[in-house]
């Protein structure tokens, strides 16, 4: 009888503990909050378009600031990537009206198209919004995000096909 006390009090001491901890880790978790970012989309990440078009506004902003840009080119390159989201929008439309393999078609088709010539955003900036070769690049690279630490990924010294680590030339210290 002293054996079916002792495994009743393990037991309870077990499943106590347990939700002593759940209780711990769930208090410990702040609410989900709705109004913060898109879990998927920072899984994914991507932005809202909300907070695309805020990075897009202090970006200008900056190049404002830096006097590399003006008020009203800033206005002009937004209205362009405004278009430029809108006719995005109108080919997703067009897309999703198609049929499977009429999707598939055009898909390739697009591609093969792309292929061939490679969008620009310098040139595109320089034509849609009026900017300068300078002022084009300058904008495109502000609006580029930042590249994390790490090994170039391109080659180079450090990247594939690179010298890698110093090996010894023995194998005994």
């Amino acid at each position: 009888m002293n054996i079916n006390w002792s495994k009743k009090l393990a037991s309870a001491l077990v499943l106590s503990s347990l939700l002593l901890s759940l209780t711990v880790a769930m208090a410990a978790e702040p609410p989900n909050d709705p109004s913060g970012p898109n879990p998927k989309a920072a899984q994914a990440g991507k932005l809202r378009p909300e907070d695309q078009a805020q990075r897009l506004r202090a970006t200008l902003n900056k190049l404002v600031e830096k006097k590399i840009i003006e008020a009203d080119q800033a206005d002009r390159v937004t209205l362009f990537f405004q278009q430029k989201d809108a006719e995005r929008k109108a080919e997703w439309e067009k897309i999703q009206s198609f049929s499977l393999d009429e999707r598939e078609t055009y898909m390739q088709q697009q591609c093969v198209q792309r292929c061939q010539q490679r969008p620009d955003l310098v040139k595109d900036l320089m034509e849609g919004a009026g900017l300068t070769q300078t002022q084009a690049k300058a904008v495109a690279d502000e609006m580029r995000p930042p590249r994390g630490p790490g090994p170039d990924v391109r080659g180079g010294p450090h990247g594939p096909g690179g010298p890698g680590p110093e090996k010894p030339d023995s194998p005994i210290p």
